[in-house]
């Protein structure tokens, strides 16, 4: 993974302990995945755990700049949500926490429910530009999903 999609996952991974000098606990924000991770041998000199703890927006902070990419330092062990991503900019998620789309852009819904991507086309991308974030969200959630938008 080239983790350039996962800029805004700052957010959703988080450190939430620290188990000796390279073991950290990480849970994910999404799906409330705890993971034991360990900082590879590797990364270790430049990995600053005080800096990634206070991560709340932005890129993940388990991705390292290398060679025009970059890869997730932690990705051996980390949450299977991050294992599983495809870039998209927006998920949806039912109201049991269930994906049920994956979006990268007002016309580009990937799901495995047809009768959602056909509600899809005809109800969300066929809104105006203006606010069409925000529009989609609500008419999501008064039909009992949970959009999660990805910084670009």
């Amino acid at each position: 993974m080239c983790g350039r999609c996962c800029f805004g996952m700052g957010k959703y991974v988080r450190i939430i302990g620290q188990m000796g000098m390279n073991q950290i606990v990480v849970r994910h924000g999404i799906s409330n995945e705890t993971v034991y991770a360990t900082i590879p041998r590797k990364y270790r000199d430049d990995f600053d755990f005080a800096e990634a703890r206070s991560v709340t927006e932005g890129r993940c902070p388990f991705l390292h700049e290398e060679n025009g990419g970059y890869p997730c330092i932690i990705f051996d062990s980390a949450p299977q949500f991050c294992k599983d991503f495809t870039c998209c900019r927006m998920r949806i998620f039912d109201a049991a926490g269930t994906p049920v789309a994956r979006v990268k852009g007002k016309c580009s819904v990937i799901s495995d429910d047809d009768a959602f991507s056909e509600w899809w086309r005809n109800t969300i991308s066929v809104l105006p530009d203006e606010n069409w974030e925000e529009n989609a969200s609500s008419i999501l959630e008064n039909k009992g999903y949970r959009a999660v938008w990805y910084d670009e």
